[in-house]
């Protein structure tokens, strides 16, 4: 079986966004052929997938050097000089803004960076006793895409895929200075140099690292979910209507005020009764949200728990009225469908997006008929008025989701995709080393010829 090393920061079961993909790569990519290795920091105790997995040390760069500094490694500034924090999704305050730039050239190119000596070390011993047939390395961070990097240098005849769960330079969301934005970008394209094809998880995406990446080979391959997480038979819902949120609000980028102001205005109107309406975030607390919660005055309506396992996130996702993704906030953004939404596919509750602009998220959510995204208060109204109806008359808001569409969302048509991206970029790999140790005594044409008859080429297979 070819051997396939899989670089990933993120990986189950660290409690991390970026996690289930490469965990999917590593349960179904054995289906086709290809036997995973994991290469990750210490992982905490947990359900993993069956992989053999490297995990190195790790140093946390931001954390040591408020320790040398006499502060605590793991609270935040605000919280440790009692600064004002923003009562707004977006803070406009000064000293919050200059907090994010110093960080930035303190971690530049990447917070986890310090990770990358201990992939590194790791790699060089493995390499000294073990082959593989390819790399993939997958970010965020970008750190796994620099290991990746030595990773090529010391396996030269594998190929390596450069997988992009979020740009990288291309990221709307990043806020640079322009000082960072050029070193970035030129650490990109140096960097990528080296990689045999580039990944992403959207067509628009696949399309802006084509522009800046003309000469690489660049795929779209959608993130997905896992059908064995769901396995459990349909779980009641619950007796509220309850609207749920699971996941990161990255610093007010996913932003629930619109959601709160239609919500506040449906029960002022009466259409909606205030005892029947739940809202829950599951995620990392952030400064802001009690303070938007209260504006609204749904203090007793909206209800922030903090991060919970992932188990216990998938069963109330299941027994949730409604599943909650916040879209990203930059009108610009119309690439991006967040690896929640898949999630919650699996949950099979209907999906409630709001905010931003019309994009890939709302062709996903059409193609799949799971839920719909509300970019304005009049669709997000019509919606809440109809689940509601569907509550009040049913006890459940209904959900009618193609089972056929969301078949092809899976971890296994996922793991299939990356498969025959590894396969084209082996055969072609093959296809040049023959033709290279034949070109010195045959011709072009008669190289191609033995090309396609040689035992190894998928060409022969495929045309016999």
């Amino acid at each position: 079986m070819k051997r396939v090393l899989i670089i990933a920061y993120a990986y189950p079961p660290r409690p991390s966004a970026g996690s289930p993909r490469p965990g999917g790569l590593a349960k179904y990519l054995p289906e086709f052929g290809w036997e995973p290795m994991v290469l990750t920091p210490e992982l905490p105790v947990g359900k993993r997938p069956a992989a053999r997995v490297i995990e190195t040390g790790d140093r946390d760069i931001l954390s040591e050097l408020k320790r040398k500094l006499g502060m605590d490694g793991n609270r935040g500034l605000h919280e440790q000089f009692n600064l004002q924090i923003s009562s707004t999704p977006r803070s406009d305050l000064l000293h919050t803004k200059v907090i994010g730039k110093v960080k930035s050239l303190l971690t530049y190119p990447d917070p986890t960076k310090g990770w990358v000596p201990f992939a590194k070390q790791a790699l060089n011993e493995f390499a000294k006793r073990e082959r593989v047939d390819a790399v993939i390395s997958t970010s965020p961070p970008i750190s796994s895409h620099l290991i990746a990097r030595e990773a090529k240098k010391l396996f030269p005849r594998c190929v390596w895929v450069a997988d992009f769960r979020d740009l990288w330079t291309q990221n709307l969301a990043a806020r640079q200075t322009p000082l960072l934005g050029f070193l970035e970008r030129r650490l990109e394209r140096k960097t990528l140099s080296a990689a045999d094809a580039l990944v992403t998880v959207s067509r628009t995406w696949a399309e802006r690292l084509r522009s800046r990446h003309p000469q690489k080979s660049v795929y779209y391959v959608a993130n997905g979910f896992d059908p064995d997480d769901f396995m459990q038979s349909d779980a009641g819902v619950t007796k509220s209507f309850s609207i749920t949120y699971t996941g990161q609000l990255y610093q007010g980028k996913r932003d629930p005020s619109m959601l709160f102001d239609v919500l506040q205005g449906l029960i002022s109107a009466g259409i909606l009764s205030r005892s029947d309406v739940a809202v829950h975030f599951y995620g990392p607390m952030e400064p802001w949200l009690p303070a938007l919660i209260a504006r609204y005055g749904l203090t007793d309506i909206a209800h922030i728990h903090g991060s919970i396992a992932r188990d216990e996130a998938l069963r109330i996702q299941s027994e949730s009225q409604v599943l909650l993704l916040l879209a990203w906030s930059d009108p610009r953004e119309t690439g991006q469908h967040t690896g929640k939404v898949f999630e919650y596919m699996g949950a099979r509750r209907p999906i409630l997006a709001v905010g931003g602009v019309p994009g890939a998220l709302t062709e996903l959510l059409e193609e799949t008929q799971t839920g719909i995204h509300a970019t304005s208060k009049s669709q997000l109204r019509e919606f809440l008025v109809a689940a509601y109806g569907d509550f009040k008359r049913d006890g459940r808001v209904a959900y009618t989701g193609n089972k056929q569409a969301i078949a092809r969302y899976t971890h296994r048509e996922m793991a299939s995709k990356f498969a025959s991206v590894l396969d084209s970029l082996r055969e072609k790999g093959v296809t040049q080393t023959l033709k290279q140790s034949w070109a010195n005594d045959t011709d072009s044409e008669s190289v191609d010829t033995q090309v396609r008859n040689h035992p190894s080429s998928t060409v022969a297979r495929l045309s016999s």
